[in-house]
C-alpha cells in the first residue's frame, strides 16, 4: 500500500481528550487515503461514509484572498462553536482579533507549501469556569484542477460551548503542529507488485512489393 510518512508516529499532541484526539486522526487518515500519488486530494474526493462519528466536527473552506477562507460546508460543532450558520463565514470568525493575526499566515501556508497544520486553541468561558480548550486541524484540497484553494478540516473542543458564541485564542501552553506535505513513499515491491497494462504489439511497417513478372 503506498503510503507517505506514518502520520501517528508524529501526531504529537497534548491535548487531554481522548475522543477529540480520535476524531482529529480519522479525519486526517481519510484525507491521507484521497491522495493520487504525490498529489493532492480532490475536494470531490471526500467521502462522508469514511468519516462515521468524525463528520459533525468537519468542514471545508475556499480560500477566497491569500490569507482568507470561507466556510462552505460545516458540521455541528462548528454551529455549536459560533452559534450561527457558519456557511459563507471567514474561518477568522472562531477567533479573537489577536487570533486572527495568527491565523492568516497559517491559512496562506497550508495552501502555497502545502502544509498540514493543528493548531492549540483556547476560549475564556464565564468567571469561574475553565477555558474551554481544542484543537482545530486544515489540510489542503484542490478543487477544479490543479490549484489549491479549497482547505479541509475538523475543529475538537473539550468540553460544552454553551448558548454565547465562543471565540478562540491561540494556545500557548500547548504545542502547534505544522507540516509540509510529503511526498508518498513507495517500496520497490509495491512498485513491482502492480499489475502490468498490457499493450497491443506494434503494426508492421508497410512495405512496397515490387513484380516485374
Amino acid at each position: 500500500m503506498a503510503h507517505d510518512r506514518d502520520y501517528a508516529s508524529i501526531y504529537r499532541t497534548p491535548f487531554h481528550d481522548p475522543n477529540g484526539e480520535a476524531v482529529l486522526k480519522q479525519v486526517e487518515r481519510h484525507w491521507r487515503s484521497m491522495r493520487n500519488g504525490d498529489d493532492l486530494p480532490q475536494r470531490v474526493d471526500l467521502s462522508p461514509d469514511h468519516l462515521s462519528d468524525s463528520l459533525a466536527h468537519c468542514f471545508t473552506l475556499e480560500r477566497v484572498a491569500p490569507t482568507i477562507a470561507r466556510f462552505r460546508v460545516a458540521g455541528r460543532a462548528v454551529h455549536e462553536v459560533l452559534n450561527m450558520e457558519p456557511r459563507g463565514m471567514p474561518l477568522s470568525a472562531l477567533f479573537t482579533p489577536a487570533g486572527r493575526d495568527m491565523l492568516a499566515p497559517l491559512i496562506f501556508d497550508v495552501c502555497e507549501g502545502p502544509d498540514i497544520v493543528e493548531v492549540p486553541v483556547i476560549a475564556a468561558r464565564s468567571l469561574g469556569r475553565s477555558p474551554l480548550r481544542g484543537r482545530l486541524l486544515l489540510m489542503p484540497l484542490k478543487h477544479a484542477g490543479q490549484e489549491v484553494n479549497r482547505l479541509f478540516g475538523a475543529v475538537v473542543v473539550d468540553g460544552k460551548t454553551g448558548r454565547r458564541p465562543m471565540r478562540f485564542d491561540f494556545d500557548r501552553d500547548q504545542s502547534l503542529r505544522q507540516q509540509a506535505v510529503q511526498p508518498i513513499i513507495r517500496t520497490v515491491h509495491e512498485i513491482l507488485s502492480e499489475p502490468t497494462v498490457a499493450h497491443p504489439a506494434p503494426r508492421p511497417a508497410l512495405r512496397l512489393i515490387v513484380d516485374n513478372t
